[in-house]
């Protein structure tokens, strides 16, 4: 498992500022425009108290700053709601990805474990199990 600091870390290590926010709608969000001196992770302060959802909202933030960075779309509507959903579902890839490895999983399912063992083993999000689950289905041979 990748430890929740090395998250941190990382974001730090690529000059990108954490801030905590009193966000209701979202968990976090991922700030980089010409006007800001670094990129800026903002998080809800929900997430203090939920280290595991807290570990995928900020590697999906992180996503957007590896992938998406230079995309820019303030608000998504009829035009270019197809883009800002590419947008995310590139960040969400990156994210799981990154915090659930192939070959561990691969071994995992091997082992007979289910989603819920694997969620606990990885310590991420039911829902990032299912992503990877999915992600894995969509190439060939792999499950």
């Amino acid at each position: 498992m990748i430890p929740t600091d090395f998250l941190f870390q990382l974001a730090e290590y690529e000059g990108i500022k954490i801030e905590w926010a009193n966000l209701t709608n979202i968990k976090g969000l991922y700030l980089h425009t010409p006007t800001l001196k670094s990129p800026v992770i903002a998080l809800a302060h929900s997430l203090h108290n939920n280290e595991r959802k807290l570990r995928c909202v900020l590697a999906h933030e992180l996503g957007h700053h590896f992938k998406t960075a230079g995309h820019h779309t303030i608000a998504a509507n009829y035009l270019n709601s197809v883009y800002a959903t590419k947008n995310e579902l590139s960040a969400t890839k990156w994210a799981v990805n990154f915090l659930v490895d192939t070959e561990i999983f691969l071994e995992c399912i091997n082992d007979q474990r289910n989603a819920w063992d694997l969620s606990d083993y990885f310590y991420v999000t039911k829902d990032f199990i299912d992503f990877k689950w999915n992600l894995l289905k969509e190439m060939e041979g792999i499950l």
